[in-house]
């Protein structure tokens, strides 16, 4: 029997013009009607799955930031939280200034966002998007005064992240996941806690809801799904999904 149906956003729920389709609604809808809890899994920031997701009529709580955070956000109860050590998160930056690329810094905060460099590496498009949230400035001083969740470089090139995201994984330092961009193109780079992961944000919803692992189905679309849908009791990878999904 399945009781929690997670599933990731971005190319999966929605395409890049970030619509939720009318059959996909209806599913939701029998979905819950049925008494099934639906639940978000996604690399978006909270503030940015929350506003994507109110646009389309739809109220979930939410697994962001690639299970780095959860929020249910019709009450505002967080209900997971898995961010790097002051130390852990210098050591990162550390690595992405050896390879010359300026992340986006994302922390926990309520006026703040994300940390971003005078010129970071990520897709100008990507940056208006993050403008009104962001502290810009030189990231060793800002790092240290916040609680860092997730660094991220979006549609940036392959060849310029893959050895960063070797280096870091290769350290112990993190998780470091390289996916094709659904949105932007290109390729994107997701550097979270290494304790974090979607399926431990889901795991911990699944628990506190009293939901056995068995009854929970994951549908994802991209390397950063892996976990979540190897720790589902059934999944379900989109037929646009990268070939490991």
């Amino acid at each position: 029997m399945i009781r929690l149906v997670d599933t990731d956003l971005d190319g999966t729920l929605w395409d890049r013009t970030v619509t939720v389709r009318p059959e996909v609604r209806a599913a939701i809808e029998e979905l819950h009607r049925q008494g099934v809890v639906v639940l978000a899994a996604t690399g978006r920031r909270p503030r940015s799955a929350r506003r994507a997701l109110a646009d389309n009529d739809l109220s979930l709580p939410a697994v962001c930031l690639d299970g780095t955070f959860g929020e249910d956000f019709a009450s505002g109860r967080r209900f997971h939280e898995s961010l790097f050590e002051p130390g852990t998160a210098l050591a990162v930056l550390d690595r992405f200034v050896a390879h010359d690329v300026a992340p986006n810094v994302f922390v926990d905060h309520d006026a703040v966002d994300v940390l971003l460099a005078t010129e970071p590496s990520h897709r100008p498009e990507a940056a208006e998007s993050l403008l009104d949230w962001a502290r810009v400035g030189p990231l060793h001083e800002s790092v240290p005064e916040h609680r860092v969740a997730a660094f991220t470089v979006i549609g940036g090139e392959y060849d310029r992240l893959a050895p960063l995201a070797a280096s870091i994984s290769a350290a112990g330092l993190a998780r470091a996941t390289l996916t094709s961009d659904s949105l932007y193109g290109g390729t994107s780079l997701s550097v979270i806690p290494a304790s974090a992961s979607k399926w431990a944000g889901v795991a911990a919803f699944a628990a506190a809801a009293g939901i056995d692992p068995s009854e929970v189905l994951g549908v994802g679309d991209a390397a950063n799904d892996l976990e979540l849908l190897h720790g589902a009791g059934r999944a379900v990878a989109v037929r646009s999904g990268a070939p490991e999904v």
